[in-house]
């Protein structure tokens, strides 16, 4: 456990677009540039080829192998820090975190430091770490959440430890680590150094190949399921289509950078749109950045989407302003709220930032055309953001605000409560309403995905919000009272009497005789 400790650190920040050691002629490790042979990285390699053979053979095909990286240039550690242990001579780090890789790769762990993948872990005081650790665990442990949500998001790395607190040791001196939160490669894991993230989570270990960290599959590790299927609606989309059919004319295995239009032209992936460089006439130019959300210019997680701004301090932290947010100017003192470990436990604090500049969602917008603009023209690019925003609106005003007032209408008269988020029926359909069919319908539209954007969609939405979700409302409003029913019936009443659910009571005389033609014509019937 001493070698290659996670390379998941050096290569991390750089490798998901510009290949493993793309700055490595900007910046070398100051320790590689010393370890020639017979270093003490080699020493490790010669234990490690007989207890770990396929690791080190990882290694010696990956790019920091031909720069000189050696193990210890990723796996060494200060006798002060808090996962330092002593082992053959050395002192090697329990862990390797992104402030490992910063070493070489700091532009890159900047930018991922202030990305949305650095937060992943903040699900552990979510609605969805709710439902894993209480709904679905217990007694015992929270197994559910250690498997399943912290693989992906992210959990607290913490050490074993005595009733006094003291960090419990193996016999060869190493630290132990807590066994429901590591081993974890979690995007958003919280280290005990201080450091958000996990490298290998996208840069896996030891040989941090470029055409990883570059192929959709990469992402479809955690983006996918019932309520974000971003891989299953990119491979259903032109884009996925074209990738698969083409994959041996992608590139992927390029060194340095890897630019749409330059080094490749078959098909875009998660990448190529939200992390790789590009430059065209149309497109103002764009640097690669590990700051995977720079270009959204809608949120599609929440009850009810929004357009996002992004306002940058003077530190360096970022944060999105949803539209109905009033801007702050250029200058001005700002209270952001963040969540941090501390203790080994997540809290929120305040900390006091100056707002550096404010990027606007369409700024946000123009910079994701430009990777659009390689391929297609204007006309195009703008047309599909107008069906793609048409979509969004219509979840938004249909169904997700009315749902959202009702649910917050009964909470306010006592007929549910905030502290048991899932204990009537309601909040269940609630739940999946917005969580899942509505996520579905969002990100298929996003990415071209008709039958995601439909079937699995909007159909879906409708259907439980119809024949599920309204009626849930009067029984849950029943429950409290008779009187609190009548309240509900009616308002449900009202809201059906809306242009757009006036089509319950019935279509009309033309549209019905339409579709007798059509099954007539069609299936005899």
């Amino acid at each position: 456990n001493l070698v290659c400790r996670h390379m998941t650190v050096v290569a991390a920040s750089l490798l998901f677009l510009s290949g493993p050691l793309a700055r490595a002629d900007e910046k070398v490790a100051p320790a590689a540039e010393e370890k020639k042979a017979g270093s003490a990285s080699d020493q490790c390699v010669v234990c490690h080829r007989k207890q770990s053979p396929a690791l080190v053979m990882e290694w010696e095909r990956s790019r920091h192998a031909q720069m000189e990286v050696g193990c210890l240039d990723c796996h060494g550690a200060d006798k002060q820090d808090v996962d330092a242990w002593q082992h053959e001579g050395a002192t090697i780090a329990t862990l390797v975190t992104p402030k490992d890789c910063a070493q070489c790769h700091e532009t890159e762990f900047k930018q991922f430091d202030r990305s949305h993948h650095a937060r992943a872990g903040e699900i552990l005081a979510s609605l969805d770490n709710v439902l894993a650790d209480k709904a679905a665990g217990m007694p015992g442990n929270n197994a559910d959440a250690v498997n399943g949500c912290w693989q992906c998001h992210g959990a607290i790395v913490k050490f074993q430890r005595d009733p006094e607190g003291k960090i419990l040791h193996a016999a060869n001196g190493k630290p132990l680590l807590d066994p429901n939160t590591w081993p974890n490669s979690g995007i958003g894991r919280l280290n005990p150094d201080g450091s958000k993230g996990s490298c290998h989570a996208c840069h896996s270990r030891h040989s941090f190949e470029a055409k990883l960290s570059r192929s959709p599959e990469n992402c479809g590790k955690c983006h996918m399921g019932p309520d974000h299927p971003q891989i299953e609606i990119y491979n259903e989309s032109k884009h996925g289509i074209a990738f698969h059919a083409n994959r041996d004319k992608m590139a992927l295995d390029k060194d340095g950078d890897w630019v749409l239009g330059k080094d490749y032209s078959a098909a875009p992936t998660c990448a190529t749109c939200h992390i790789a460089g590009y430059s065209n006439p149309k497109g103002k130019a764009q640097a690669n950045s590990h700051d995977v959300g720079e270009r959204i210019s809608w949120t599609l997680r929440p009850v009810i989407s929004a357009k996002l701004n992004l306002v940058v301090y003077e530190d360096g932290f970022r944060e999105d302003y949803p539209d109905s947010r009033a801007l702050p100017k250029v200058g001005d003192s700002v209270q952001v709220s963040e969540k941090v470990a501390e203790n080994e436990k997540l809290v929120s604090r305040t900390v006091p930032r100056k707002v550096k500049s404010v990027i606007t969602w369409q700024e946000r917008r123009q910079n994701m055309k430009g990777v659009c603009f390689n391929c297609h023209g204007e006309a195009f690019a703008d047309n599909f953001y107008k069906q793609f925003d048409d979509l969004v609106t219509l979840y938004n005003d249909k169904f997700a605000r009315p749902a959202q007032q009702l649910i917050n209408d009964l909470q306010a008269d006592g007929a549910i409560s905030p502290k048991a988020p899932f204990e009537h029926e309601l909040q269940w359909i609630f739940y999946e309403l917005w969580h899942h069919e509505g996520r579905r319908a969002r990100h298929g539209a996003s990415m071209m995905g008709p039958d995601y954007t439909h079937w699995h969609g909007m159909y879906e939405v409708s259907k439980h919000f119809y024949s599920k979700f309204l009626p849930a409302v009067i029984e849950t409003a029943a429950k409290k009272s008779p009187e609190l029913k009548d309240k509900y019936e009616k308002k449900i009443a009202e809201l059906l009497t809306r242009e757009e659910h006036t089509w319950l009571k019935g279509l009309k005389t033309e549209e019905v005789e339409a579709l007798r033609k059509i099954n007539k014509e069609r299936y005899n019937q």
